[in-house]
C-alpha cells in the first residue's frame, strides 16, 4: 500500500516528468563512477532501482543484460519507455523501492540514482537491495549529498505557483554507512565529489555551489562467505 509520502513522490515526479532535465551537470559526477564500478557482465541481471526517465538504462542498452527498472511514477517509466532503443532486454515496473516485488537474490546488479534522498528509512532501502541482490553482486548508488541537501532544502519545488514539492529526507553519511552495514554489505569505494566552476556553462545559479559536496556515490558489494 503506497504511502503518504510515496503518493506525494509519484504526483510530484508525474507532474515533473513533462519537463524533466535527466542532462543536468550532475551527471558528469555519476555516471563514469556508476560504469566504473558496475562492471556488468554477459546475461546479467541488473535492477535500476528508481530508473525515471532511464537515464542509468541508457548507458547499458545495446547488450544482452537481463534489466529490470522499477519507478514510482508512472510517467516517467513512460519517457523511459520511449527514450531507450529497442532490442535491449528490458523490463519496467512501477513500485516503490522500499517494497520491491522480486524475489531474494533475482538480481546480479543494482543501481540507484537519486532515490535515497525521497526514503524515510535508510535502512529499509538497504536492506531491500541486500535482499534483492546475489551473494557476490555489486550494488552502486548516487544521493544527493546531505550537505548540499542543508544548503538547498531536502524537498525538491516542482512547481511554485501550485505549491507542489517532492518531499525529501537528508540522511548523514555516517548513517548511511552504519546502514550499510547492517544489511550485510560492504562498501568497496566511496566518493563526494563537489561542484565545480565548470558546470557553470550549464548552471550559471549553481555559483553559490562551487566547492561544495554535490553527490554521495557509494559502490557496494555482498560478499559470498559460503
Amino acid at each position: 500500500m503506497e504511502t503518504p509520502q510515496e503518493k506525494a513522490t509519484a504526483e510530484g515526479y508525474d507532474r515533473w516528468a513533462a519537463f524533466y532535465d535527466d542532462s543536468d551537470p550532475s551527471t558528469s559526477l555519476d555516471e563514469p563512477f556508476l560504469l566504473r564500478h558496475l562492471r556488468p557482465f554477459p546475461r546479467c541481471r541488473i535492477l535500476d532501482l528508481g530508473c525515471g526517465t532511464g537515464r542509468y538504462l541508457r548507458r547499458l542498452t545495446g547488450s544482452d543484460y537481463r534489466i529490470i527498472g522499477v519507478d514510482l511514477s508512472r510517467n516517467m517509466l513512460a519517457r523511459a519507455r520511449h527514450q531507450i532503443a529497442g532490442g535491449t532486454h528490458l523490463r519496467l515496473v512501477q513500485a516503490s523501492a522500499t517494497c520491491l516485488p522480486f524475489r531474494p537474490e533475482s538480481f546480479d546488479r543494482v543501481m540507484s540514482g537519486l532515490v535515497l534522498d525521497h526514503v524515510a528509512s535508510a535502512e529499509r532501502l538497504f536492506d531491500d537491495v541486500a535482499a534483492v541482490l546475489g551473494r557476490g553482486g555489486n550494488a552502486v548508488m548516487a544521493a544527493v549529498h546531505p550537505e548540499m541537501q542543508r544548503m538547498t532544502g531536502s524537498d525538491i519545488e516542482i512547481s511554485r505557483e501550485d505549491r507542489l514539492r517532492i518531499p525529501g529526507h537528508v540522511h548523514e553519511v555516517a548513517d548511511l554507512l552504519a546502514a550499510i552495514r547492517k544489511a550485510g554489505l560492504t562498501v568497496t569505494a566511496m566518493e563526494e565529489p563537489h561542484v565545480t566552476a565548470a558546470m557553470l556553462e550549464h548552471r550559471p545559479e549553481w555559483k553559490r555551489k562551487i566547492g561544495r559536496p554535490a553527490l554521495l556515490l557509494l559502490a557496494l558489494a555482498k560478499l559470498d562467505r559460503t
